[in-house]
């Protein structure tokens, strides 16, 4: 079928067809994170992000092309997770305002609309990047534009220029960001827009693309899990959350999913083949926990009555302050740590799961406070928080938080008693006098920053810059102390991971403080996957 236009109905099949399409692709766009972490989430966040979008078309069905652009729009706003998303989200608020008005869209009416969104998504971003996905998407829309300017062109055309256009730029990326040339890939996000108009461009020709796995499909998307300190109705009762590791055969991440979808809410299902983090708010916890026990071994399982946890607060009588805290943050002793100083709702997320704008949106509207302050914690939540506090109700801002000490030095200078401004202020030039120091580990053979780097090797990072490398996690912890203290640090605080046993953190401590006698340490139970330590140097 020769299509002339673009027409809301198509529109709709275009984006639930090309975010299936990088749905397929969503591994290999994650495997190109430069940094050699397990971190590498671009392409599940771009795929969550069309999974929204195409949820919002789905609820509504419109024939109007402006319509159904502003409702992809809205859906990518709200759906959008980690920057890339984000920058997806603008991409889509771009093209909507170029189409808006429109009952179809013309080669031209496509060309025009693709460069307002390459205009709206790089004043999105403070300091755009070349090499990455804005560059790619800039290239598109020219090469979109020169083959509208030409003589009875179709939208087919200016689709297939769009997309060739797309994927010249992408191959050029590593010769514009040298980080990229280093590792030897290509840009993630610009690799999922690639995708993205590939999967358009396909059906545009009359390609089927309906067999693309169903397994997980495009409409099954994530839900966070947020951890509100506040009174409030509850569908569901028991919060349950645990460790489920396998037994014999590697356990299905997607099949755990789609089994738990219609157990309960805040679904949360994170991890590898050999061990998953499960969160999840239900009625029927046996249930969730029989049928996991089929699967593997159960650890760390926690059951809290959030019934009889918004009755307490009830009692104690929650009244509307004047500034609430949004944080995030993963792992149960970090929950409880950010719920201690103060923090209003913790977002499970961070590292590989980050939370949507949407996740911000209401974890900012439930809080019982005239304004609130979010920290992300997290570089690759930033903008997601940043477009959450923008479309918020109340007023709303975010405290640059890249790191979890960060946040947690941030709120430590947090006073209930002080307005906003003066607690943004302070918080702000809190979080800038403490050192973050990482241990994880690598998920690939790599060459990064001087450092040939082999495969499951321990890596130690400072200040998100990679430094060293090791064999253990406890040497690991030690040379990085060594490396960055100074003579004016007083405080060293560990956050020990999911992977470290009590007793082994317990004694890199007590190893640490011998050799450094005139420093303090804390030691914290983080419970954080993938990161072994967290710490902080103030």
């Amino acid at each position: 079928m020769k299509y002339e236009y673009i027409d809301g109905h198509l529109w709709t099949k275009m984006i639930v067809a090309s975010g299936k399409y990088l749905e397929k692709h969503k591994g290999f766009v994650d495997s190109l994170n430069v940094f050699p972490v397990p971190d590498g989430d671009t392409g599940t966040n771009m795929s969550l992000t069309m999974s929204s979008a195409a949820k919002s078309l789905q609820k509504k069905e419109e024939s109007n092309a402006g319509e159904a652009a502003k409702a992809v729009s809205y859906g990518a706003l709200m759906g959008a997770r980690g920057n890339s998303g984000v920058i997806l989200s603008q991409l889509f608020a771009g093209f909507a305002k170029g189409a808006e008005g429109k009952s179809c869209l013309s080669g031209m009416d496509l060309a025009q609309a693709l460069e307002l969104a390459v205009i709206t998504a790089y004043q999105a971003v403070m300091n755009p990047v070349e090499g990455t996905i804005l560059t790619v998407s800039r290239e598109a829309s020219v090469a979109a534009k020169e083959a509208a300017e030409k003589e009875d062109s179709t939208v087919i055309e200016v689709m297939e220029a769009a997309y060739q256009g797309a994927f010249l730029a992408l191959e050029k990326t590593p010769s514009l960001l040298p980080v990229l040339k280093q590792a030897g890939v290509v840009d993630a996000g610009g690799q999922g827009l690639v995708y993205i108009f590939e999967g358009m461009l396909k059906v545009l020709n009359g390609e089927n693309l309906d067999y693309l796995s169903e397994d997980r499909t495009i409409m099954n998307e994530e839900k966070t899990a947020i951890n509100y300190f506040v009174a409030g109705a509850l569908e569901y009762q028991y919060c349950t959350e645990f460790i489920l590791k396998r037994a014999k055969q590697h356990l299905d991440l997607d099949t755990i999913r789609n089994f738990m979808t219609d157990k309960g809410d805040c679904l949360l299902v994170d991890g590898n083949p050999d061990t998953s983090k499960i969160h999840i708010h239900t009625n029927h916890p046996g249930l969730v926990l029989e049928y996991c026990t089929e699967l593997g071994t159960l650890h760390d399982v926690q059951i809290n009555n959030m019934s009889e946890q918004s009755k307490e607060m009830q009692v104690k009588g929650a009244t509307l302050k004047h500034v609430g805290l949004v944080s995030v943050a993963v792992g149960n002793g970090l929950i409880e740590i950010f719920k201690s100083l103060g923090v209003d709702a913790v977002i499970t997320g961070g590292q590989t799961m980050n939370p949507s704008t949407q996740d911000f949106v209401e974890a900012i509207g439930n809080i019982m406070a005239e304004e609130v302050i979010i920290l992300p914690n997290n570089g690759n939540v930033m903008l997601a928080a940043k477009q959450a506090a923008t479309i918020s109700a109340k007023p709303c801002q975010v405290i640059e938080t890249k790191t979890i000490p960060q946040g947690i030095a941030a709120l430590m200078a947090f006073n209930a008693t002080n307005d906003m401004s003066f607690n943004m202020e302070k918080m702000t030039e809190a979080s800038k006098h403490v050192q973050t120091l990482e241990v994880t580990y690598a998920v690939r053979d790599s060459q990064f920053n001087g450092h040939n780097i082999k495969k499951d090797q321990i890596l130690g990072i400072s200040n998100g810059k990679l430094v060293l490398t090791g064999e253990d996690p406890a040497t690991v912890v030690e040379k990085l102390i060594v490396d960055n203290l100074k003579s004016d640090h007083e405080l060293i605080t560990i956050y020990y991971g999911e992977d470290i046993q009590d007793e082994e953190a317990r004694k890199l401590v007590e190893t640490l403080s011998e050799k450094f006698d005139n420093i303090d340490f804390e030691l914290h139970q983080g419970g954080q996957p993938l990161y072994y330590y967290l710490i902080s140097l103030e």
